[in-house]
């Protein structure tokens, strides 16, 4: 008698990755910033791009709009902090094109923005989860589902100003750590997890003592 094979239930997984990033978006009194030609990751019909904008200094402007190789991205979390530091978080639905303009605009001039993107396939577009801190021990805690996926980005700026704040990450894998200008920097995360976490801590060390910081993070699940 023959024996039925039965073949493992495979969990359906959220999977994403790290494209590029930049920091040297440098203009006196700009509102808008293009970073041109940046790597998106491998095309797919199910692909996400989250887009982190992150600026400091000049002006207390939040990014009215973000771009992703001509598609439009929605907000998915905004943290605030001091010296009019942002670390935002966008995503749009992108499924052709491995690399294509990013354009952060934002509400008043900025001298200085940074971006970070990760390619993101299986997802909901919505965040299953949201965290934001904006004090100079940055850290929270934020819920992921399971299969899901965990992005963060901060903007420190270490006491005096006169040099770069580098970070070591807990709770996401760090994808950059760069600068933006002297005395500011960005840096960011990500991590897959195949079982859920309630309350996963995310955090990160400074390599000097903070002046502000802003950081926001994100968790999604996979699509229904």
């Amino acid at each position: 008698m023959l024996m039925p094979i039965f073949t493992p239930f495979k969990k359906a997984v959220v999977t994403g990755s790290f494209a590029s990033s930049d920091g040297r978006g440098v203009a006196p009194n700009a509102s808008s910033f293009t970073f041109s030609g940046v790597a998106l990751g491998t095309a797919a019909s199910n692909r996400h791009i989250v887009i982190a904008a992150l600026t400091a200094t000049a002006s207390a402007a939040d990014a009215n709009s973000v771009t992703v190789g001509g598609v439009s991205a929605s907000l998915v979390v905004r943290a605030s902090g001091g010296d009019n530091s942002r670390a935002e978080l966008w995503i749009a639905s992108v499924p052709s094109g491995t690399t294509g303009d990013v354009v952060i605009t934002w509400s008043t001039a900025k001298d200085r923005c940074g971006y970070a993107a990760w390619a993101m396939y299986g997802a909901n577009a919505s965040a299953h989860d949201t965290a934001t801190d904006a004090d100079t021990t940055p850290s929270f805690t934020i819920d992921v589902p399971a299969g899901g996926y965990l992005i963060a980005a901060a903007t420190p700026t270490i006491s005096g100003g006169s040099a770069v704040a580098t970070a070591t990450w807990t709770g996401v894998t760090e994808n950059f750590d760069e600068a933006m200008l002297p005395g500011t920097a960005q840096t960011g995360g990500s991590v897959a997890l195949s079982d859920a976490a309630s309350g996963r801590t995310v955090s990160f060390s400074p390599s000097s003592s903070l002046a502000l910081c802003a950081m926001s993070a994100a968790s999604f699940e996979v699509a229904s």
